[in-house]
């Protein structure tokens, strides 16, 4: 076992910087534009493309629950952005990228529970035209789905879900947005 995590964490530390059960991982990009999705707002806030959560989420994936990953944010040119504007952006897309899954979330335990409605009425249909045995089984059987895609809705995949989230959040234990142009950075 000791062999596999010294394995494991040889193999991370091509990527990851790795001191103790710390993971810094420094994610680069050209511009922030590229970061930007133009095509969603009305100026207000700049929306963020799924790149970086990609990246962010593939980081996640590949390390160990042992770990806590420092992601470090690194974007060459800011082009008309200041590096706090960039943190602000990046930390409204977070909170929407939360706001989404918790609205997913809510949505699927809805769809789930009317499915385990409308399969358990009609179970209850199939009971009571039980004296008519092609019915009484089609019925029973599209009962049975009903209930059973319901409860996969409302329970499996919703929890399969939050465990994903859980497992980003408490893995992520800090997001710094960094210039190469400039010295300061941004915690977030």
């Amino acid at each position: 076992m000791k062999q596999k995590e010294n394995l494991s964490t040889k193999l991370l530390k091509n990527y990851f910087t790795i001191e103790g059960r710390n993971a810094k991982l420094k994610l680069v990009y050209d511009t922030f534009y590229e970061l930007i999705n133009p095509n969603f707002g009305d100026d207000k806030i700049e929306k963020l493309n799924d790149k970086l959560f990609n990246d962010i989420q593939e980081a996640v994936s590949l390390l160990p629950k042992r770990f806590k990953l420092d992601l470090e944010i690194v974007i060459k040119d800011f082009g008309n952005y200041q590096i706090d504007e960039c943190d602000r952006i990046i930390r409204q897309n977070v909170y929407l990228v939360a706001y989404r899954a918790i609205k997913d979330n809510i949505k699927k335990r809805t769809i789930g529970f009317s499915l385990i409605a409308t399969g358990a009425i009609i179970l209850l249909l199939s009971y009571l035209l039980r004296d008519f045995d092609l019915w009484f089984d089609l019925i029973n059987i599209s009962g049975t789905l009903f209930v059973w895609e319901g409860v996969n809705m409302a329970f499996l995949e919703r929890n399969i879900e939050n465990k994903g989230l859980k497992n980003l959040a408490r893995t992520i234990k800090n997001i710094s947005v960094v210039g190469t142009n400039i010295n300061s950075n941004v915690n977030i």
